[in-house]
């Protein structure tokens, strides 16, 4: 039987997302968005799947874009 939870171990998923790639982070929240718009499609109604995971990704996304820009240039 399918699990709503993405990962084996019992990590949070607030957790777990500090160790993924940024593309890995892109990957999952493009497969949510695809999920989503497929059900609602299929059942004629408008909801929000996993809105919690995508917040969590999309913050995690701009602390490190936040880190990049405030990080000295090497070299200079």
């Amino acid at each position: 039987m399918g699990s709503c939870i993405p990962f084996i171990d019992e990590q949070p998923f607030e957790e777990r997302v500090k160790s993924l790639a940024d593309d890995e982070l892109l990957e999952i929240w493009e497969e949510t968005q695809q999920l989503e718009n497929m059900l609602c499609s299929a059942l004629h109604t408008d909801l929000a799947l996993a809105p919690d995971y995508e917040k969590v990704i999309v913050d995690e996304l701009f602390l490190r874009s936040s880190r990049r820009v405030n990080q000295p240039v090497m070299g200079k």
